[in-house]
């Protein structure tokens, strides 16, 4: 909870500067072209603009305090979805793409075609999180388990051990690389049931499964909080050790992109998670900094 309280203030905080900002009663540091740590280049003058995947854009929220204090830069982050996230880096509407999975080929020719050349920078390991109610008295699930349920082949919890009560199925949007994941590692060739309930993001999702008793969602494993049931994947827990050393069956990478290799302020943005205060602040917070 204090971790989930911590990840709350830094959002709002981030949100607060943007609005002073916005309002013109705050100015950020002026640079000279050339200088070392100047933003010149942004797409923003004196912000980093981000958009794309929740999950880093929490990371970049607890970011943004730090580079306001030491460097003047306001960063602008827009919760969007991984696929967004890219093409506003490939039309040059952004500073940083926020991913949840790596650009595939289509989307790497289109940005050829447009003279950009995304480069890709990991900031934190991560996890999917198969959730449920609390009152949900299942435990676990295998990958098998989990694919018979989302094709729709199980339908009712008994199925799974659980009470006799019909499954409620729950997914992220298209173009969300949460979603891209879970298709990768757990249905394959195997089509998602046509009774599956698409919601935007984590957050609606997490809301909707605390409330809906039959509900199986998965959400990013930052956003757990005890609103929901993690469950076991194949009798693995979620945890920084599991994780880092890629036991647990539903492990990813969280991403930020930028046009060519980013320097200056830019620069130390991608590369904050690396730094003993950028490591720190994934630390206290939830996330898996990158050995």
């Amino acid at each position: 909870m204090k971790k989930t309280l911590r990840v709350i203030r830094s959002i709002l905080l981030s949100a607060l500067l943007f609005t002073i900002a916005a309002a013109g009663t705050l100015k950020a540091e002026s640079f000279e072209i050339g200088t070392p740590g100047s933003p010149t280049g942004l797409v923003s003058g004196n912000s980093i603009v981000i958009d794309g995947a929740p999950s880093p854009g929490l990371i970049a929220n607890l970011f943004a305090f730090d580079f306001l204090r030491s460097d003047g830069v306001i960063v602008r982050v827009n919760e969007s979805d991984s696929e967004r996230g890219i093409y506003t880096l490939l039309y040059k509407n952004c500073d940083i793409a926020n991913t949840t999975r790596l650009m595939n080929d289509k989307e790497l020719a289109e940005a050829r075609a447009l003279g950009v050349n995304p480069v890709p920078h990991t900031v934190a390991l991560g996890a999917i999180v198969m959730v449920v109610h609390p009152a949900n008295a299942i435990k676990g699930l295998s990958i098998d388990q989990i694919r018979n349920i989302y094709s729709g082949a199980c339908t009712n919890w008994k199925e799974v051990g659980g009470p006799d009560r019909p499954i409620v199925l729950l997914q992220r949007e298209q173009g969300s690389g949460t979603v891209e994941t879970f298709n990768d590692i757990v249905m394959g060739k195997t089509p998602v049931s046509m009774k599956v309930i698409t919601l935007f993001n984590n957050r609606e999702i997490r809301t909707r499964i605390n409330v809906t008793p039959n509900a199986i969602g998965y959400i990013g494993h930052s956003w757990i909080d005890k609103s929901v049931k993690p469950l076991l994947v194949n009798g693995i827990d979620h945890t920084p050790f599991t994780i880092k050393n890629g036991t647990y069956p539903l492990c990813r990478k969280l991403y930020m992109y930028t046009n060519e290799k980013p320097f200056g302020v830019l620069k130390r943005f991608v590369e904050y998670s690396s730094t003993v205060d950028g490591r720190e602040r994934l630390t206290e917070n939830g996330f898996i900094p990158v050995d």
